[in-house]
């Protein structure tokens, strides 16, 4: 079975019996010890000194805090590493700690560790940085920081080397492989959480499950914004952390939500309002108006939040001129997509990348070419560059971002091709690199040879729809609504149900949008329920009025004037 987008359909029950077991059935939980999935407590968190060198990091901190030593957290420019950085930033100083922070800028500092940080940093008297969703790989700058008297925490949450340098004081990562943490897929903000927690267990032995609530808020921005699942550990993180949104000690963050009047548990608000605020700030700008944000006080929220507006629209803007020269140019025919330009702005080319393999469900990779220059920005000052060349010999570099459909592993790949890079790293299904420009020709061979050898290039895997089960039009009521919306919040491991309905009849069709590129849809066998279909174009000629249909659909909640009804999204027709 296919769909008109060209969708494989995986049905998960054949029909539908009882909706709360069939959601059940499919995510593969019990129905007996289900309290920890539908009602999570703080007491179901992990114990922080499972974590490897947790022991070590709270022992250092605590030193510091006591001898009054400077401490900085280094975080970076997206959503995990801002919350990361706030989680730390607050809760040090007030427990006591003397802690700023220094964030890099995406264009003139580059992604993670450099020498010349710690040779700034032990300029100002600090001698003791903790790094939030970043570090683990930086081993030579960590060695240098050494050599100046800074001590190095490393909380992160990517793959781990087999090389730990010996100079680092702790590395706090769930993906060690000596670690016997029983949840590895925690983000960034939730190994500086776990890192809280430690602390707060020495420092505040009688508060520990409040003072816990009070941080958990931006523990869940991180979790939800960088895509982890949404099960274990990270599903108390985040229900909890969207419950404690309301009364978020963050007054910015609590205004935003008090604006826009969201339901508790829609982590919606995260992943396509906050995060990409904060988002923006990084890859327009500096991600220090995203982080005085979150920190501010009531007398400077509206100053930071109007930057941020600004920025998010510039954000928007730029991505789809960016977009729409990338459709013109990549050669959809390959089985990795390549796209690259020397006038792109670095801030979004992973966006673009991300457009382009949901378009085609292809990996997709997308490079600036010509960024600045090894002699006119220091931030290469720890690359593997020979730094005595002469000026002719200094290479052109180009900053590479990476996405991946779920059926492909990037790091896999980008480990074959690592003769290539002068730095890289990531995820699964997200990564980046630097790499010499006049190299680009000659690496996108050899990736794609790369992935010849664990795909069939010619057949590459469908992107699969996964539904919940085929569900008769009666069953489209308030009161399935409710069933499904104990299953919230959704996110990687729980994802938002779909539907099948079957063999219904278009009984009219209205243009939506100042564009009318959207519909609403009414159908003949349930006139009531009102059905959306976002970027409709290509598909109206299958949804005449008259035409029998089955669609997938998402069942949504429509709240107008105190009165809540049933609605359908539409997210594909079957062919």
């Amino acid at each position: 079975m296919q769909t008109l987008s060209g969708n494989s359909i995986n049905i998960l029950s054949p029909y539908s019996t009882n909706i709360y077991n069939i959601l059940l059935g499919n995510r593969h939980l019990d129905p007996t010890t289900t309290r920890e999935f539908f009602d999570p407590q703080i007491s179901d968190l992990h114990d922080p000194y499972m974590m490897p060198d947790m022991d070590k990091a709270v022992a250092r901190i605590l030193v510091a805090r006591e001898q009054k030593e400077r401490i900085v957290i280094f975080g970076d420019y997206d959503v995990d590493w801002v919350s990361s950085t706030a989680i730390l930033v607050r809760f040090l100083t007030e427990i006591g700690c003397l802690v700023s922070y220094r964030l890099p800028h995406r264009v003139h500092d580059g992604y993670g560790l450099k020498a010349y940080f710690f040779d700034e940093l032990a300029s100002k008297w600090v001698t003791l940085v903790i790094t939030v969703d970043c570090g683990t790989r930086d081993i030579e700058p960590i060695r240098h920081a050494k050599s100046l008297g800074i001590d190095v925490i490393v909380t992160d949450h990517h793959a781990v080397p087999d090389q730990i340098p010996e100079e680092v004081i702790a590395i706090v990562n769930p993906k060690r492989k000596d670690s016997k943490y029983p949840f590895p897929s925690l983000a960034g903000a939730g190994v500086a959480f776990k890192l809280l927690h430690g602390v707060l267990i020495w420092v505040w032995s009688k508060n520990i499950k409040e003072t816990l609530i009070r941080y958990i808020d931006f523990a869940s921005l991180g979790t939800v914004a960088d895509c982890m699942p949404i099960i274990g550990e990270n599903r108390v993180i985040t229900t909890l952390g969207l419950r404690q949104m309301q009364r978020s000690e963050s007054v910015g963050l609590r205004q935003f939500l008090e604006w826009r009047e969201q339901i508790e548990w829609n982590a919606d608000i995260i992943g396509f309002h906050i995060g990409p605020r904060i988002n923006a700030a990084g890859r327009m700008d500096t991600p220090l108006t995203a982080l005085r944000w979150l920190l501010a006080g009531e007398w400077r929220t509206d100053e930071f939040f109007g930057e941020l507006e600004h920025l998010n629209e510039t954000r928007k803007w730029t991505t789809e001129t960016q977009y729409q020269r990338a459709l013109t140019s990549v050669d959809t025919s390959k089985s990795i997509l390549f796209f690259d330009a020397r006038d792109l702005d670095h801030g979004i080319i992973g966006l673009v990348a991300g457009r382009l393999t949901e378009l085609y469900n292809k990996p997709s990779i997308v490079m600036k070419n010509g960024h600045d220059h090894p002699l006119t920005s220091r931030k290469w000052d720890t690359v593997a560059i020979d730094t005595t060349a002469s000026v002719s010999e200094w290479k052109e570099l180009s900053i590479g971002s990476c996405r991946a459909p779920e059926w492909c592993n990037l790091i896999e790949l980008l480990d074959e091709c690592k003769h290539f890079f002068v730095r890289y790293g990531g995820h699964r299904q997200a990564a980046g690199f630097t790499i010499e420009t006049s190299r680009i020709p000659e690496f996108r061979e050899a990736m794609w040879k790369a992935i010849s050898r664990v795909h069939d290039t010619a057949n590459l895997p469908k992107k699969i729809l996964n539904v919940e089960c085929i569900l008769p039009i009666s069953d489209i009521t308030v009161a399935t609504l409710e069933q499904i919306d104990r299953f919230r919040p959704y996110g990687i491991g729980n994802p938002r149900p779909l539907w099948i309905i079957e063999n219904v009849t278009i009984s009219n069709t209205k243009p939506l949008g100042q564009e009318e590129k959207h519909l609403s849809i009414s159908i003949a066998e349930k006139t009531e329920l009102k059905l959306l279909l976002w970027n409709a174009a290509d598909k109206k000629p299958h949804l005449r009025v008259g035409n029998i249909v089955s669609l997938i659909v998402e069942i949504d909640r429509n709240e107008w004037k105190g009165k809540v009804s049933v609605q359908g999204v539409v997210r594909d027709i079957i062919v």
